[in-house]
């Protein structure tokens, strides 16, 4: 659960931000080189289920990146106190939670990589435990009972008692990751928010771009619409921001454009080629990470030489509903068998052979079929002239024009309803307008459908009359797409991508 006003959490990109470092490194001669000199220097954890067999180069593997609010370095030595002050860090209040979570896909190819976030307030069930609880308490579940397990078998020692509790703290994490996903985690990769700011700073900061100016009043964090340069404490204040956005998917969409920057500059301006720069990146990865024991980074780094910008991916976890309510706490309610079914999807694209060979896909029907169906589209988001554009967007994908709306009350996401008998009509709409849940409705004609749009939604329609200027680089999030979490279109690495 995120802490009140005395203590501000680290949220989003300080894990993956490691491993894209990582990814990338593998791309030129000179960093795969480097990497073997740096490879004993980078901490290692026995969190890997040893009865399944280790994936080897040119096999499909999938990678689970954690985040750690951690006071200490990889190698549990204390940060100092002025460090973690200019980092605005918040009071240490002894909790052991896993801010962020992210699972990376990468072919065996190794030419693509397709990470998905999980929102850390995910209501689920912890592996081994009773009931659920938010995905990110798990890692506290098993570091408490790790730590027992060894006071019972006569250990003392604090920082033997540490380690292991760390470790079982990363393995419960690993289990309920695949309870969920339905994915099998084959390497582990864990970072503090040290290596988050050190690493930022390291390439010389990450271009990012926003479509309006946020601003929040817990960390003093302000930032005005359009493209900025971060790095150091402004990077952790860019990707923590939990005050002034919407909800809590819009701090992992913030955090996939941030990471995806990451991945284009180190690609395209020189940082792999430059060795002062490279080295200390080197440096901050090895005071920053952990990873598993069997996972060998110069293998890694060979797999993945054919990797480009435009083949690293990022989405978000479907969810159920964003603004659940459990015992008077916020949680994000999700249905373990939807996200299963994404996941598999999402990853069997992912790669030469899969983009090869797979049938052309598209987001909308043709339009002579879609004439029959038409939609109503109600404002009930705080965008002036939201309904009017998707209206007209939709028109223009041959959907017949109905009443555009303004709702009297707002709503944080977005639903299509439809009529009984009018479900198949009601997911073509839905699919246009990038993946929106729906719902059946007896307020709805049969042969129309509604759309309900909230504050959430960033598809068709949305910030089209707003100007973004910048370099050529400089693109849209994309509005529509079949392997997006409702309201949050995939983010790649091809560019710096403006967002809200």
């Amino acid at each position: 659960m995120a802490g009140t006003g005395a203590r501000i959490a680290l949220i989003g990109g300080k894990s993956v931000v490691a491993a894209v470092s990582l990814l990338v490194l593998g791309t030129t001669y000179y960093g795969w080189s480097t990497i073997s000199n740096a490879e004993a220097g980078v901490q290692h954890a026995d969190v890997i289920d040893t009865k399944t067999t280790p994936k080897t180069p040119g096999q499909d593997m999938n990678i689970l990146l954690v985040g750690m609010d951690s006071r200490t370095d990889a190698h549990g030595d204390p940060l100092p106190k002025n460090l973690l002050d200019s980092l605005h860090a918040g009071p240490d209040e002894g909790e052991i939670e896993a801010d962020t979570l992210i699972v990376v896909h990468v072919p065996g190819d190794g030419t693509a990589a397709s990470a998905f976030s999980i929102p850390r307030d995910s209501w689920v069930t912890i592996d081994g435990e009773n009931g659920k609880d938010k995905i990110n308490a798990a890692f506290g579940y098993g570091f408490n009972e790790a730590k027992a397990d060894a006071q019972r078998r006569g250990e003392t020692d604090q920082k033997k008692l540490t380690l292991a509790a760390m470790d079982g703290g990363r393995s419960k994490t690993i289990r309920t990751v695949e309870q969920l996903t339905g994915v099998s985690i084959d390497h582990y990769a864990e970072v503090n928010l040290y290596g988050f700011a050190q690493i930022s700073d390291a390439v010389g900061g990450v271009p990012v771009c926003l479509l309006k100016d946020t601003y929040d009043d817990m960390t003093g964090a302000r930032f005005k619409a359009g493209q900025q340069t971060v790095q150091g404490v402004t990077a952790l204040q860019f990707v923590r921001q939990r005050h002034g956005l919407i909800n809590e998917l819009d701090r992992e969409h913030r955090q996939q454009a941030f990471l995806a920057s990451l991945a284009h500059q180190m690609l395209s301006t020189g940082v792999l080629t430059n060795p002062s720069r490279l080295n200390t990146i080197i440096k901050a990865v090895q005071n920053a990470v952990v990873v598993d024991s069997g996972w060998q980074l110069l293998e890694f780094a060979g797999q993945m030489q054919g990797l480009s910008g435009g083949s690293i991916t990022f989405n978000t976890m479907p969810v159920t509903n964003v603004d659940g309510k459990v015992g008077g706490a916020d949680v994000v309610i999700v249905t373990p068998s939807d996200v299963q079914a994404w996941v598999k999807a999402l990853f069997s694209k992912v790669g030469k052979q899969a983009t090869t060979s797979a049938a052309p896909t598209t987001t909308s029907a043709a339009p002579n079929s879609n004439a029959a169906i038409t939609v109503d589209v109600s404002n009930a988001s705080s965008m002036g002239g939201l309904a009017g554009r998707v209206s007209t967007f939709l028109v223009g994908q041959g959907y017949g024009k109905g009443d555009v709306l303004t709702a009297n009350a707002k709503r944080a996401t977005s639903l299509v309803e439809y009529a009984s008998g009018d479900k198949a009509a009601a997911q073509k709409v839905a699919t246009a307008l990038g993946d929106l849940p729906m719902a059946v409705s007896s307020s709805v004609s049969p042969g129309h459908v509604l759309v309900l749009l909230g504050n959430a939604y960033h598809g068709p329609g949305y910030g089209a009359t707003q100007g973004v200027g910048g370099t050529p680089q400089l693109k849209l999030a994309p509005t529509a797409t079949t392997t997006a979490t409702p309201d949050r279109p995939q983010i790649d690495a091809s560019g710096v991508t403006c967002i809200p």
